[in-house]
């Protein structure tokens, strides 16, 4: 563990701030010696401080040899050093002569979570405000902000499950915390302690899964179907709480009529959970009162996902577990300023429009169409890509398609900490500073005992070489451009001012309390006074604003795109369910890889097979196999296992093409949820051949 580098105790310095090797954003000290970090450890005034292995090996991110420390610039085929002021220049005179060519809508800022996520991304929103683009998209286009769609939908807000002293039963539904969320695996471990029941459901028997006082093993893509059959029983039975749904709810009537098609024993046909293991899930999440739910990203990769985050929140309201000590609490925004310039903002249509409902409630239009748009020219033509701290060759769907589109693009400029297969196609590149050498803000900030904090992230150290913060990047750029007036900032205590100006924080009380500030309560039954933020002011079962659009105003099922019972033709070459993108400790998405502590934990790819299965095939424990899907083929070693279905397999993402084992290879950019434009990553088809 890093710390056993420290010289002299008495020169080093301790900073306080907040770890961004995931998206938890978990609290840390930073022990700095000679202007190196030489240790890390949990910050005990932060709430989140129960840390994964990641933080723990951030002095080799950070002091990384393969780290970008200048700009570089693609010439012949190769890349060259060169200046920031020439790399301004270049980025200037393109972007300016493809709005003056092709339009502004022709550029699309593209920013991931590699580099940070909340100051940056207002900021570069604004750039594109004032340049005119109606083109922002960001990692949220696969990543939560499905989930908070279908709650707002429904209820008005994002529900958070609240692990506290009153939670009687916990539900861990498509998420796998001891591999992804280490604070909320430790919750979940105390509020076992205490005596709470603990139901998990995944399709792989997980190490939580196992510790479960029941497990259901899903088929993948079939959560909605799993949570109308829970209704089914909840409804049947008259268990749900009448008093809620008599006042708080709209179309109860039509819920309990479509869940009578959803029996246990059709629900063990379409999903492969027993129905009697359906039956005592629904009885334990009922009558173990308060009762929580944690939904992980899993349940919106799926061509039902919006259906599936409606479906489990309103089991939520139906059984009286919301906005209760122990159930699941919404919040209030944090009345941060968003940086957004309304009056700049272009009007032209956005790429991803033809998801209307997503472009209307997410703030910007879904990512899943810009492979498309780029080849195909339509609505218009695509010319030029700014990603930023973002991966999007390995991580987007169908990724062999998302490398035809790159190489078809004018322009692509990526900002990032290493040289990623993303940005080994890049005209300039960009050496970005790494979230311990910049100072942040990050708000709206929610954790597992559900206290919304804001917090001032600091810098530890300054950045390394050349490489420079990356709003200060996008001020620069936004001056060279002309929009000086819009970028006035000269330093990030400057830019944090105005983002918390709307708020009765300020930036003395945040350098004062580097836990973070609660900017709400723990929220209870806040709609007394003056009922959930949907138009009726109800939680929404039947839901007006989707059927106004003509989506089903119900959460009912569909089949996934691509699935044994959909496409029985295709299933016939890819007998099995492909399940893609489960958490490793080691990783985030693609990243740290390089780092030789973390590739220890996890050194090469592999897919995990049933074990019988495996033994049919011909197929040993650390054989190599060909994974191919309609989309392309992969390798990785088998990996057997009695935790998973006969008739799925699963695959980690984040493996670069280099590694001939990029599941994004075989996943599907077609396949996506009409609502959202959610990529199928967990439910699709492939085929497994053995090869020694």
């Amino acid at each position: 563990m890093a710390g056993r580098n420290i010289k002299d105790p008495k020169q080093v310095k301790i900073v306080k701030t907040i770890c961004y090797m995931c998206i938890n954003q978990c609290g840390i000290d930073v022990y700095v010696q000679d202007g190196k970090i030489v240790k890390v450890s949990g910050m005990q005034e932060h709430p989140l401080h129960h840390l994964c292995i990641k933080p723990y090996f951030s002095a080799e991110v950070v002091h990384s040899n393969e780290r970008l420390t200048t700009p570089l610039k693609r010439v012949n085929g190769a890349f060259k050093e060169i200046s920031w002021d020439e790399a301004f220049t270049v980025i200037v005179d393109k972007l300016t002569r493809i709005k003056d060519e092709y339009g502004a809508k022709a550029v699309v800022p593209y920013v991931g979570i590699g580099v940070s996520l909340g100051v940056i991304t207002k900021v570069i929103r604004r750039f594109a405000d004032i340049y005119g683009t109606p083109n922002f998209k960001t990692g949220g286009w696969f990543c939560f902000r499905a989930r908070a769609m279908g709650s707002v939908l429904t209820v008005g807000s994002y529900p958070n499950p609240d692990f506290s002293q009153d939670t009687k039963c916990m539900v861990i539904w498509g998420k796998n915390p001891p591999e992804s969320l280490a604070s909320e695996r430790h919750a979940i471990d105390v509020t076992a302690k205490r005596g709470a029941k603990l139901i998990v459901v995944d399709p792989r028997a997980t190490r939580l899964a196992k510790q479960a006082d029941i497990h259901a093993q899903v088929r993948p893509g079939t959560d909605c179907a799993l949570a109308l059959g829970f209704m089914n029983v909840i409804i049947t039975e008259e268990r749900y709480d009448k008093d809620f749904v008599a006042d708080w709810t709209v179309g109860f009537d039509k819920l309990a009529k479509m869940v009578k098609d959803y029996p246990p024993e059709k629900v063990e046909e379409i999903t492969w959970v027993p129905a009697g293991t359906i039956r005592d899930i629904a009885r334990m999440y009922v009558t173990n009162r308060p009762a929580c739910i944690s939904m992980g990203v899993s349940l919106e990769h799926c061509s039902n996902g919006i259906q599936t985050i409606r479906a489990i929140n309103l089991l939520e309201a139906i059984c009286g577990n919301l906005e209760i000590s122990g159930g699941n609490l919404t919040f209030p925004d944090s009345g941060c300023a968003n940086l957004r310039l309304p009056e700049k903002a272009s009007k032209d249509t956005p790429v991803g429009a033809e998801f209307p409902l997503f472009t209307r409630m997410g703030g910007d239009a879904t990512s899943t169409t810009v492979t498309d748009t780029i080849l195909n020219e339509k609505p218009y033509q695509i010319k030029s890509l700014l990603v930023v701290g973002a991966n999007p060759l390995v991580n987007w769907p169908n990724s062999n398609k998302v490398r035809e589109a790159f190489e078809k693009l004018e322009f692509l400029m990526v900002e990032d900490l290493f040289m990623t297969e993303t940005a080994k196609m890049a005209d300039i590149v960009l050496p970005a500073g790494s979230h311990l050498e910049t100072d942040e803000l990050r708000d709206v900030y929610f954790n597992h005992e559900c206290l919304p904090l804001i917090v001032k992230s600091n810098k530890v150290i300054e950045p390394i070489g050349q490489c420079m913060e990356d709003w200060k990047i996008w001020t620069e750029l936004g001056r060279r451009m002309g929009y000086g007036e819009y970028f006035p900032w000269e330093s990030a205590d400057e830019l944090i001012e105005d983002l918390i100006e709307p708020t009765d924080i300020s930036l003395k009380q945040l350098k004062e309390n580097p836990g973070g500030i609660l900017y709400s309560g723990r929220n209870f039954h806040s709609y007394r006074r003056g009922g959930f933020k949907t138009p009726s002011k109800k939680v929404e079962i039947y839901s007006e604003t989707m059927a106004q659009l003509g989506y089903d105003p119900l959460p009912n099922f569909h089949e996934p795109v691509e699935s044994p019972v959909s496409r029985p033709d295709l299933a016939e070459r890819y007998p099995f369910v492909l399940t893609t993108g489960p958490n490793t400790n080691a990783y985030t998405h693609s990243r740290y890889r390089n780092v030789s502590s973390l590739r220890r934990l996890c050194p090469e790819p592999f897919i995990e097979i049933n074990t019988t299965t495996a033994q049919g095939l011909g197929i040993a424990d650390g054989y190599m196999v060909k994974v191919s899907s309609p989309r392309g083929s992969v390798r990785a070693k088998a990996r057997l296992t009695d935790g998973i279905h006969p008739n799925v397999v699963s695959m980690p993402h984040g493996w670069s093409n280099d590694t001939g084992a990029n599941a994004n290879c075989l996943t599907n950019n077609k396949a996506v949820d009409p609502v959202s434009g959610y990529p199928e990553f967990r439910a699709l088809l492939c085929n497994v051949k053995g090869r020694r």
